[in-house]
């Protein structure tokens, strides 16, 4: 809350919470917190973790779903989700959620199901080259035995 109030152009901040401690802790900070308060070295500290993660993230992926619904079914948002997630969260993290998420729908979302038809891309706000980054994201999140491992819990998981 502290930074975006210390934004020129923020006038109101909302925040998505989960539990009754994350409402309680933000209206403690919103309570506390007043515009343009960070000091030049609280600014110096967001910009050095932002720039951390940054240089982890494969992807610049928002997450904002315009490139969706893909005409193959891939699940674009989430590849990216966990694609970033292997290089910010650790490899395994990302390829079990991604496991979990996206092999064990009844319709498979697999990055590899994408034929290259570039709909996606006319739709992304971020002008990602989205079909380049789905093929190093599927080498990446299902190496051979995650393959192998993918092909044969489909059928137990999925009765």
């Amino acid at each position: 809350f502290r930074w975006l109030w210390d934004q020129p152009d923020v006038t109101c901040v909302l925040s998505g919470m989960n539990s009754i401690a994350m409402v309680e802790e933000n209206c403690r900070v919103a309570d506390e917190a007043r515009a343009h308060e960070l000091k030049p070295e609280d600014r110096a500290l967001v910009e050095r973790v932002v720039a951390a993660i940054n240089a982890e993230v494969k992807v610049g992926c928002t997450g904002c779903g315009y490139c969706m619904p893909c005409p193959k079914g891939v699940d674009i948002p989430a590849t990216f989700r966990f694609y970033n997630q292997m290089f910010t969260e650790g490899k395994a993290s990302g390829r079990n959620e991604y496991f979990m998420t996206v092999a064990l729908r009844r319709e498979p979302a697999f990055a590899s199901q994408c034929v290259g038809c570039g709909a996606c891309e006319k739709h992304c706000p971020q002008a990602l080259p989205i079909r380049e980054k789905l093929k190093e994201a599927d080498r990446a999140l299902r190496p051979w035995y995650y393959r192998v491992a993918m092909k044969v819990a489909r059928p137990f998981m999925l009765k």
